[in-house]
């Protein structure tokens, strides 16, 4: 092997490192190609045999093990900024494919088609690889929603196949029991008091100064970020008139079952997730929680002829940690494991 190939070889691995600037790889591949065909004419083995390791590690690396993806929201403030880009592992649950490779014989042997997807991408324009572990609770996922493929989204895993979950004031119940973690969650509420005075005494007691980080809507109405405990320090003083959770960004979406259950994302639920093999006899109660899972994700025809029904898929719940600006499982309701891309790796501080 001459300088040259060896040059080859290097500007190769450097871009495999790069690998998530799809251009770069692509590049590098034509300026090998160009230099081949003006410099040596004749057969160069070894600059082929380059480029085929590293494109097959490249499609290995991207569609099987890691890949990266830019937060699409601010759903998970304060621990991702939206608009970064992180890095997701794919090899646990198994990646996404593009319908291109569908078809390929080794391909088909390895992977199950997401025969559920509806919107922009179709039903048959993607297909996912067999996962090794499934989700964990309080994992930061990688999904896409199936009243909503159109796009990524990332929150946090809350609930698993089987939980009762439910959301008050923008806070997780799991299996009748408050989510630990949600109670250090500082969410916005608005605070409503008719006597100003009080009401100040009350938050220089608690820390809460009335800063220029709070915007005071009116003289009797102010934006607080309150902490579980603080909230309920504030209640117990009964210096308010009301406290109120504040949704915004998302609020004006349609909450999932909204209509059937009169739920809102303040009060959302109880929900129980169905799991791969659980079997419910399927009542006027069940119809209105599960039809549209029926309908949607599990691609039954005709529900409204059954009288139960064995799930053939598991479902879990996901939460932003921005409660208040998050579009997550209360308005695109439960997520099925084959719309579960990556989970996100978070480096160390």
């Amino acid at each position: 092997m001459n300088k040259r190939d060896r040059l080859i070889g290097l500007l190769l691995i450097l871009s495999l490192l790069f690998f998530q600037y799809l251009w770069l790889l692509f590049y590098v591949l034509l300026f090998v190609v160009l230099g081949i065909l003006i410099f040596d004419t004749r057969y160069d083995r070894y600059a082929l045999v380059m480029m085929v390791l590293v494109l097959l590690l490249y499609v290995g690396i991207k569609f099987m093990f890691y890949e990266t993806y830019l937060v699409p929201s601010k759903s998970m403030l304060p621990v991702l900024n939206n608009n970064v880009t992180v890095r997701g592992e794919k090899w646990r649950y198994g990646g996404i494919y593009l319908s291109a490779i569908k078809e390929w014989p080794l391909v088909t042997i390895f992977t199950r088609s997401s025969q559920y997807r509806t919107g922009k991408f179709a039903a048959a324009d993607r297909v996912k690889m067999i996962g090794f572990w499934k989700p964990v609770r309080n994992d930061i996922l990688v999904y896409y929603a199936p009243r909503d493929s159109s796009c990524i989204h990332i929150d946090r895993c809350v609930g698993l196949p089987g939980d009762v979950v439910s959301v008050r004031e923008g806070r997780a119940i799991v299996n009748g029991v408050p989510r630990e973690e949600d109670r250090a969650l500082k969410l916005r509420y608005m605070a409503y008091f008719s006597d100003f005075l009080a009401f100040r005494k009350v938050c220089k007691e608690l820390g809460l100064f009335l800063n220029s980080d709070d915007y005071s809507v009116s003289e009797d109405a102010v934006y607080l970020a309150l902490d579980q405990p603080t909230l309920d320090s504030l209640r117990r003083h009964n210096v308010t008139d009301s406290l109120v959770f504040r949704q915004r960004g998302e609020a004006w979406r349609e909450v999932f079952l909204a209509g059937e259950c009169d739920w809102n994302f303040q009060d959302w639920g109880p929900y129980k997730l169905p799991y791969k093999g659980m079997r419910v006899e399927l009542t006027p109660r069940n119809r209105k929680l599960y039809d549209a899972i029926l309908r949607g994700p599990e691609r039954v025809k005709n529900p409204d002829s059954l009288t139960s029904y064995v799930f053939e898929k598991d479902y879990y719940f996901m939460l932003g940690d921005n409660r208040g600006n998050a579009l997550d499982s209360r308005f695109l309701g439960p997520i099925p494991s084959c719309c579960i891309e990556a989970r996100v790796l978070l480096s160390s501080p």
